[in-house]
């Protein structure tokens, strides 16, 4: 028998979601058939939460069949529809769940896209029997919302987006990269001698492809010396891992952020990746202590798990983001 999700955890993250984004009126999670499985509301009426709900329901009932044509079951989506007085965005990002939002037409669609995104990443994530997913919502997806304008990228074309990886060895920087690109996790650990090129494509928005090119850069500082200016040379953006259950290691951000500046001439975007964070038994580096070097040192920091996949995309399309309002 197919195991529930954990309806408790979802409704958590629902609330946070609703309260990170004042003009949200409902918001549900429903079944690719259109099954509501969680539902959260600002409204207090229980009338009033009724018309809503059929609301939802009507919208997906228009809206499953040309999901499945055109996304097929396990297409990751989304889309925004205006009507009357109301936003109706519609989210997923696996074959499990649709994250229906309703929102007045004071909250932008960049706002409703990042967020509704993020949280059906969660969403997946629970449904798939995770439940260390942290339904907390992280300070780089309030980042990624405010962007110019508040409007989906204008930018048209591709764009190649030069990331760099470091941090020290074993900290999961080729995890972390393998999951964004393959959405694969390998426990098999080999450490990285030098330096593994990987690429991967993004659609931001129907007529903007991000290419990315992700250089995972060996832990072995002393190493890589020589060739430390043809690595870096071209960078758009930078992460410093770190492995969250490793004592101390929060210490490396200040060795590899000085590597970087040694031969990244201009600035850059640099977030510092506070990895592992599945193993909830193990963190020895809480968020507080990250959060103070990241403000320290003016980087954006976010937590994740190449393991479970947990926030490893918004890390990298936050880079995409920040790369498109610079142009």
């Amino acid at each position: 028998m197919e195991k529930r999700p954990n309806v408790k955890l979802l409704k958590e993250i629902l609330k946070n979601y609703m309260s990170d984004i004042e003009g949200i009126i409902a918001v549900a999670i429903c079944d690719r058939d259109g099954f509501i499985i969680a539902s959260e509301f600002r409204v207090k009426e229980e009338e009033e939460s009724d018309v809503i709900i059929g609301a939802i329901s009507a919208m997906l009932d228009n809206y499953i069949d040309r999901i499945e044509s055109e996304f097929g079951t396990h297409g990751d989506f989304f889309n925004i529809t205006t009507t009357g007085d109301k936003k109706f965005a519609l989210s997923s990002q696996g074959p499990h769940s649709i994250l229906t939002t309703v929102a007045s037409q004071s909250t932008t669609d960049i706002k409703l896209k990042v967020y509704s995104e993020h949280i059906a990443t969660k969403v997946e994530q629970v449904i798939d029997g995770n439940e260390n997913v942290s339904p907390k919502i992280p300070e780089i997806i309030r980042a990624l919302s405010k962007t110019r304008g508040g409007e989906l990228p204008r930018r048209e074309g591709e764009f190649t987006n030069k990331v760099i990886l470091t941090g020290d060895y074993a900290v999961g920087k080729t995890s972390l990269i393998r999951r964004f690109v393959e959405n694969e996790f390998k426990k098999n650990y080999i450490s990285t001698l030098g330096v593994q090129v990987s690429e991967k494509t993004v659609n931001i928005s129907e007529s903007t492809l991000i290419n990315y090119v992700i250089w995972d850069i060996g832990g072995q500082i002393t190493q890589i010396a020589p060739y430390r200016k043809k690595f870096y040379n071209g960078a758009n953006a930078a992460f410093i891992v770190i492995d969250r259950t490793r004592p101390n290691n929060l210490e490396s951000v200040e060795k590899w952020y000085s590597d970087i500046r040694k031969s990244v001439e201009r600035d850059i975007p640099i977030v510092i990746v506070g990895n592992k964070s599945d193993l909830v038994d193990e963190i020895v580096i809480n968020e507080e202590e990250i959060k103070e070097v990241a403000k320290e040192y003016n980087f954006h920091y976010i937590l994740t798990s190449a393991l479970t996949g947990e926030n490893v995309n918004d890390a990298f399309l936050y880079i995409a983001y920040r790369e498109i309002e610079d142009l």
